[in-house]
Order: C-alpha cells, then sequence, then structure tokens
C-alpha cells in the first residue's frame, strides 16, 4: 500500500520546476513576489511546494559558507507552511494565517534578540482586528455590551461560549470578568484619544510588519497549500488574509490551488449577481504575478511513477530505491532525446531484480498507456496510487479466498471500471454472471476481432459499450486476453463497484435503467427519475437499494456524498427502502459523520428519525453533536 499523502521525494522529475521557482525567489532578494502552482486534484501540487522548499533550504545550507566571507549577505528566508483546510470549521482561516505569520516572526524576533517589541506590538494589533473580524464588533458589542477586542483576547473559551446559539446570562457575566481581567492587555495599542478605524489599523499592521521585517533582514516564504479543497468562504477569507501581506517589501507567496476551484469560490462569493468572466479571472490573478502549472504526465512519467512506486514497496535496501530514483529521473529529463522508461531499463538498475519485483514493473509497463488515454485516470498521480492501492487490496482479498487471478487480469478488470460507465461495467458484469462458468464467449470473440483490426458492429456491442467504443476497442488489446477466462473471482472480490445479481435478483431493463441512472446520479434526482420507481416492482427496489447501499459503505466520509443524492430519491419513493437506509445511516462510524448532513436529513421525515437515532449516541464529535441538538431544537 502506498500513503496518499504529499511527498518530498521526486518520482516525476518536478525538481526541474521546483529549481526554478526557488531561483526566482532568491533572485528577487526581498523585493515582493507572488507565484500560483496551478493544476487540478491530484496532479502534485503539494509534493511541488514540498520539493520547492527542500531545494531551497538546500541551497541556503550550501551557501552559509560563501556568505560568512561577503560583506553584503543577502537577506535570510523564514518559512511558513499554511494549509487552510486545517483550519476549516474550527478558525477563521485569513485570522488563522495572519496569526501563523506574526508568530513565525516572533519566534525569530526572540531568536536574534532583536526587535521583539515591534513583534509583540505587531501580534497585538492582529488579535484587536481579529477579533473585529471573527465576530463583528458592532453586532456583539450591542449584544452583551463588552468590548469585542477584550473580548477576543479573553480566550476562545470564551468565544465558543458567545457564539454557541445559547447566550445565557451567566456567559456575559464570565465575559465580563474576563475583559476586566484583561483590561490592560491593548494599553498603548491605540490612540487615546481616538479609536482607529479599521483601515487604519491594516496601514499600521503593514507599516510595523514592513518594519519587522527589514529589522531582521529577511524575506517571508509563506506557502499557502490546499485552498482549491476549503469552501468558498475559507477560500475568500484566506486571500484577503494574504492580500494584507502581498507586493510588501520582504514576502514571497507561494500559492497552491487549482485556479479553476478558485474561481468558482469567487462566484459563490458574489450571490444573486451576475459575474462575468473577466471579474472573476481578474479577482484572482491580481493576486499572482507568476502563473505556473504543474506539468501534465506522459507516458514515459507515468511509466516512470509507477515503476517507482514498486522499487518504493520492495525490500530493496534504501541507499539502492535511492539511487534507482535518481537515475530515473535523469532518464525522465533527456526524454526529449528519446530516451524511454520501460521496465527492462528499471530491472538493469536493479542488481539481481527480485523475481516477483520484475514481474510488477512489467505489470507497470503494460498498465501505463491505459493510464493515460483512460479519462478517469488521466495521468493523475493520486488517482494511479489509489487505483494501485486498490489492487493491492484485491490480490489480498483473492489470496485470503483461495481465488486464483493474476495481476494483470485485476488490473484490466479495474481499468475497465474506472474508464467504462456504470451501464457499461454492468453489462460486462451479466456477461461475465451469465456466463458457463463465467467464461463469456462473447468477450473473448470481442478480443479477437479487435486483435485483428476488424471493424466491430453496433449491434455486436453489450448495451452501452457502442458510447465507449473507442477506449473499450484499446482495452480490448490490453493483454492478458480475458475471453474465455473465468472472471467470476475477480467479480467477487472487485463487488464494491458491481455488486453480482443473483438470478433471483434479475432486474426489469426500467429496473436496470433505474440503476445505473442513480449509481452515477451526482445532483437531486430529476422529477422524470422520481416517476420512475412508480413503474418498478417492490422487490426491484430492495435490489435497487442492496446494490446502492453496498456501493455506499466504501464511503469514508458522511457530509454529503454524491452517493447521497440515490439514497435519498428511493427513500423518499419507499418508506421500506427509507428506514433501511435510516438503519444504515445510524451505523456509520463516529469518525466518518460529518456536519453538513444534518440539514440534508432534517429536510425529511425519515431523516428526523436518523436524527433522533444519532443524538442517542455517546461517541459523536462535538461539532456533530451541536449540530444535531440545533436541528432538533428548530424542527420542535
Amino acid at each position: 500500500m502506498w500513503a496518499d499523502v504529499e511527498t518530498g521525494r521526486d518520482f516525476l522529475n518536478f525538481n526541474v520546476m521546483a529549481k526554478l521557482i526557488s531561483q526566482m525567489i532568491l533572485d528577487a532578494n526581498g523585493e515582493a513576489l507572488s507565484i500560483g502552482i496551478s493544476g487540478g486534484w491530484g496532479v502534485g501540487k503539494s509534493s511541488m511546494v514540498k520539493l520547492i522548499e527542500a531545494d531551497l533550504r538546500s541551497r541556503i545550507a550550501q551557501s552559509q559558507g560563501q556568505e560568512a566571507n561577503s560583506q553584503t549577505a543577502s537577506r535570510a528566508l523564514l518559512f511558513v507552511n499554511f494549509n487552510a483546510w486545517l483550519y476549516q470549521g474550527h478558525d477563521d482561516a485569513k485570522a488563522a494565517l495572519m496569526e501563523e505569520i506574526a508568530n513565525a516572526l516572533m519566534i525569530r524576533a526572540k531568536q536574534q534578540q532583536t526587535s521583539v517589541e515591534k513583534g509583540m506590538n505587531l501580534l497585538k494589533r492582529i488579535d484587536v482586528f481579529r477579533g473585529i473580524w471573527m465576530l463583528g464588533e458592532l453586532a456583539v458589542t450591542a449584544y452583551t455590551g463588552i468590548p469585542v477586542g477584550a473580548l477576543a483576547r479573553s480566550g476562545k473559551n470564551m468565544f465558543d461560549r458567545l457564539t454557541d446559539g445559547n447566550v445565557s446570562g451567566d456567559d456575559v457575566e464570565a465575559a465580563t470578568t474576563a475583559v476586566k481581567e484583561q483590561s490592560g492587555a491593548a494599553k498603548g495599542l491605540l490612540k487615546p484619544e481616538e479609536r482607529q478605524t479599521p483601515p487604519q489599523m491594516i496601514h499600521a499592521i503593514r507599516q510595523q510588519f514592513e518594519e519587522l521585517l527589514e529589522d531582521l533582514n529577511l524575506t517571508l516564504v509563506v506557502f499557502v497549500d490546499d485552498l482549491d479543497r476549503c469552501l468558498p468562504p475559507t477560500v475568500i477569507g484566506t486571500l484577503e488574509a494574504m492580500r494584507l501581506f502581498l507586493f510588501m517589501k520582504g514576502t514571497a507567496f507561494i500559492i497552491a490551488a487549482d485556479d479553476k476551484m478558485i474561481k468558482e469560490a469567487v462566484r459563490v462569493h458574489f450571490p444573486g449577481t451576475k459575474v462575468d468572466d473577466d471579474i472573476v479571472i481578474s479577482y484572482f490573478d491580481k493576486l499572482i504575478q507568476v502563473p505556473l502549472r504543474v506539468p501534465p504526465l506522459g507516458t514515459n512519467e507515468v511509466k516512470a511513477y509507477l515503476m517507482l512506486l514498486f522499487v518504493e514497496s520492495s525490500r530493496i535496501p534504501p541507499a539502492e530505491k535511492e539511487v534507482i530514483r535518481i537515475k530515473v529521473n535523469e532518464q525522465l529529463a533527456r526524454s526529449w532525446q528519446g530516451k524511454a522508461i520501460d521496465a527492462e531499463y528499471v530491472q538493469k538498475l536493479i542488481y539481481n531484480c527480485p523475481p516477483a519485483l520484475a514481474s510488477e514493473l512489467e505489470l507497470a509497463d503494460r498498465l501505463a498507456r491505459q493510464m493515460i488515454i483512460s479519462p478517469k485516470v488521466n495521468g493523475n498521480p493520486r488517482l494511479i496510487k489509489r487505483f494501485m492501492n486498490t489492487l493491492s487490496i484485491r490480490r489480498s482479498l483473492a489470496k485470503v479466498q483461495n481465488i486464483a487471478v493474476n495481476d494483470a487480469m485485476f488490473a484490466k478488470m479495474m481499468l475497465f471500471e474506472r474508464f467504462a460507465s456504470a451501464t457499461s461495467f454492468n453489462a460486462l458484469a451479466e456477461l461475465i454472471s451469465t456466463a458457463p462458468d463465467g467464461k463469456s464467449d462473447q468477450l473473448r470473440d470481442l478480443e479477437a476481432d479487435v486483435r485483428a483490426g476488424k471493424v466491430i458492429e453496433e449491434k455486436r456491442w453489450p448495451t452501452g459499450w457502442s458510447e465507449d467504443a473507442a477506449l473499450i476497442q484499446d482495452w480490448l488489446r490490453l493483454p492478458p486476453d480475458i475471453g474465455g477466462v473465468d472472471l467470476r473471482g475477480a467479480l467477487h472480490v472487485g463487488r464494491e463497484s458491481a455488486p453480482i445479481l443473483a438470478a433471483e435478483n434479475k432486474l426489469s431493463k426500467a429496473a436496470t435503467e433505474l440503476l445505473n441512472q442513480l449509481s452515477t446520479l451526482k445532483v437531486p434526482a430529476t422529477q422524470a427519475i422520481k416517476q420512475v420507481f412508480a413503474t418498478v416492482t417492490p422487490e426491484e427496489r430492495t435490489v435497487i437499494m442492496t446494490s446502492l447501499l453496498d456501493k455506499a459503505s466504501s464511503e469514508s466520509e458522511w457530509g454529503t456524498p454524491s452517493i447521497l443524492y440515490a439514497l435519498e430519491a428511493i427513500a423518499d419513493a419507499d418508506p421500506a427502502q427509507a428506514e433501511r437506509l435510516v438503519n444504515f445511516l445510524i451505523e456509520r462510524p463516529s469518525s466518518a459523520l460529518k456536519t453538513p448532513i444534518v440539514p440534508r436529513l432534517g429536510a425529511r421525515e425519515w431523516g428526523k428519525r436518523a436524527i433522533v437515532h444519532l443524538a442517542k449516541r455517546t461517541d459523536l464529535p462535538l461539532p456533530f453533536s451541536k449540530a444535531l441538538n440545533q436541528e432538533m431544537t428548530v424542527k420542535k
């Protein structure tokens, strides 16, 4: 198994771009710089950020000795890593970013024993400004009679008590006491004779920030990651906080995000108004001086990535693994000269390559092209890693159940699951399930004719295959041949994707089409879909719900997963299936339950029953329990 996290080790020759970015930061020598690293989900933006930081630290270490003999040393670098996603739902992202930066500067000031007073003053200013941002000065002061700046400084516990939706007299009294205790904390922060406005406070923060960086002779390098995973308010809040520090001398921001997701957040930020593309693009582009994209992977890069994953999980010595990684990256750098990565090349890099590893390298060689052409993988490193992890799991499941299916066969079946539609995969499952001993002659004949270059008439394709004909023909050519082979074991091990229907559970054409539509539903069910429920029997609804629940059981988070739309549709149409869904939801692990599902449940009668049952559990996370209680209070 391979961890689905960013890595500081380069498997794709990304160091070329990382070195370019780090050189730009050093060449700026304190001049303001903002760099955007864009790319879709899972393409390697976070890994790129780690590589940039690692390269900068390496260069700093190498240059320390040289600068010791120099008359004018360049500005030192101070790194701040900010992941907005970690603060979502727990803290105000823009305030958190400001505090992270101020704390990092304060630590450096203490280490250098200089400008400590300026650092403290900057922290206090941010503290007051944070209070205004988090609560809204006029609203909270009017409600409690307590000055908001002092309230913010009184601590998170007091903030929670006054923002949990149930402010009591005891809460106000406790807050008043806390404020009195903190009454001298901001002394000298604002002018005694007049109160500073937010614009004045922003100007003061920027001025002290610049002075502190100058005194410390620092360039602040801020890495902002996972912004595209956040909800629109967190995205906009973080961008606003960055804008406070952007384009100031001594700052360099490296922002890793999918620019499409960021621009969509900008649209959401202006509800009820028509926001044209120029406004959306300008909002983000004004923050970024140097836009860069993570380079897409070609066949050579995918082969290298797959093979290095297998090398990484092998038992060869770590030092040898590192040599192989470096050699493979060097070969990738020469790919423009026609230098290729294949199993033979990597096997030659490994002394006495173990037979098992040699076999896995051959498998990687065969899989690479499909990983590129499959629209559901499209050379995405994270999806490739997840694909290989699923393959590893199925190999293990087959082993413990004494199912003899080779790895290449598993991989070929899984590729079909990835790129084909639900209708096409269900048709493949039916071919296997209805064939004698699971050996499909129709699949065997299709493989043979495609390999021979024959044109396949549309009527020969199973249901739905004609829509994916070009991709399926490529898939049929991929070794090994699986037609005429018993594939029931492979289908059984992968049944979380398409449960095998027993003969007694055979669905009508209408029910099969309904199941296919529900399996791929990503928005609320249309009226047309809802009307189909009346045409299928109660028994067929039970089979459909069983299939959907089997698929839903693989979901690790229950906030608002796509499968919930299908489950809601069938539960709304059939009380018996609604009861099954309630039982399924109340059995979800506490770690999987997320607050966004609560209002969805509260909107339906069967969902309210689920809320009542969930509220009786004692193992739920606090935010989820509070959301349940609030929903129950509102509905009373």
